[in-house]
């Protein structure tokens, strides 16, 4: 789809009135609320349902007692208000930013600045989640820069610079997650594997490596268990969308879909290997072989390439290390970063959405069309029609 640009879009959509562009649904701003927010609050209610349900499963028995119960309820109802009110103040602050500028609206405030505002809702989240989704945001957006760059011919970002960055990201995280494992202060990352600390060497000590009991079997132990992380996620992504025909559905496996089991797999795989390898050639272990085998490691990523993963392993690294400068007091506590980030992030990412959706990430126009429960394409018709017809 063809990007708007800042020039065709202050030519074209300055004096527009706020219910075309903003609020198609309804004339009047005050009256479109009502069903802007019910949409929200149900699109926001549904997508977060199956996110928590998913997150809650993975707690196994745990998610039983009282109290897990009670805070995994509360923490539903906190992430479905704050999608609800990211997605409908949307509307709200673009139409107030308007009036405020003389019914005037421009490249910037019309999306950009209105939720950049509205982040500020990721307060409601709490600590241990909010972590999460701005380092999934910050990745986002550095994907979405790296794809603008290289289809405007800046720089070119072939599988092997992705595989060479993966490999240099995942040596750095491990390398640094290790040396955070003994710390106080843990750091919450989205990330699909956690190294095991390093082993203090011992009078008593049996073995040298991280690990309980001989190397092979720990090894495969985890090849096994997370190519079948990576394949049960290929095989829900494929499968699901055919559950009322599953025998057409499993026609259509083909061995393409082992990509995903593969990576995972061997990537844990030769971690391990190198990690152990290592510990019983030096005879004691050291957070530093996290950075061969990290390194090494990484070279799985030829079996599924992907930009978002490459990226989330630097930005993992940065975030680690960010962690020991604030230990440090070398960045103050009380400048809250994380949440600066994340309101620049959330409205850089919806802009693009709207504005330059051929190199917006495709999770995030999934993401505002549940949230908004479709009315992210009804918004983006009307602009995409008024262009057009004034062009």
């Amino acid at each position: 789809m063809v990007e708007i640009s800042k020039h065709m879009f202050d030519s074209t959509c300055r004096d527009v009135p706020c219910n075309v562009l903003l609020h198609p649904w309804h004339e009047h701003c005050l009256a479109s609320y009502v069903p802007t927010y019910t949409r929200s609050l149900i699109g926001s209610a549904k997508f977060y349902f199956i996110i928590h349900m998913v997150q809650n499963l993975m707690k196994g028995k745990k998610i039983l007692k009282r109290e897990e119960l009670m805070k995994a309820v509360e923490y539903y109802a906190r992430s479905t208000l704050f999608g609800a009110l990211v997605s409908g103040t949307c509307g709200t602050f673009a139409c107030t930013i308007r009036r405020l500028l003389g019914n005037k609206l421009t490249y910037y405030t019309y999306i950009l600045i209105p939720n950049m505002i509205n982040g500020i809702f990721i307060l409601l989240e709490p600590p241990s989640r909010r972590g999460l989704i701005v380092d999934l945001f910050v990745n986002l957006v550095i994907e979405y820069w790296t794809r603008t760059f290289d289809r405007k011919g800046y720089f070119s970002m072939t599988k092997g610079k992705q595989t060479l960055m993966f490999m240099v990201g995942s040596a750095l995280l491990f390398y640094l997650m290790r040396l955070e494992a003994d710390s106080n202060r843990k750091t919450p990352l989205l990330w699909l594997f956690t190294p095991e600390k390093v082993r203090r060497k011992t009078e008593d000590s049996k073995t040298v490596c991280p690990h309980a009991g001989p190397c092979r079997p720990f090894i495969l132990k985890g090849f096994l268990k997370y190519f079948g992380i990576g394949f049960g996620f290929t095989m829900l992504r494929v499968l699901g969308p055919r559950l009322g025909t599953p025998l057409k559905a499993l026609s259509q496996l083909r061995w393409r879909h082992l990509d995903m089991g593969l990576f995972f797999g061997s990537y844990i795989g030769i971690y391990r290997a190198v990690i152990c390898y290592l510990c019983k050639t030096h005879g004691a272990d050291s957070a530093m072989y996290a950075l061969p085998a990290g390194c090494l490691a990484g070279l799985s990523f030829s079996f599924k390439p992907s930009l978002g993963f490459a990226i989330a392993s630097l930005t993992g690294a940065f975030k680690l290390y960010s962690t020991i400068l604030y230990e440090r007091k070398i960045i103050p506590d009380n400048i809250p970063i994380s949440v600066i980030l994340y309101c620049i992030s959330q409205g850089v990412l919806f802009h693009a959405r709207f504005l330059h959706p051929q190199d917006c990430p495709g999770y995030v126009v999934k993401l505002t069309n549940s949230v908004t429960n479709g009315m992210d394409k009804v918004i983006e018709a009307s602009l995409r029609q008024m262009v057009k017809s004034v062009a």
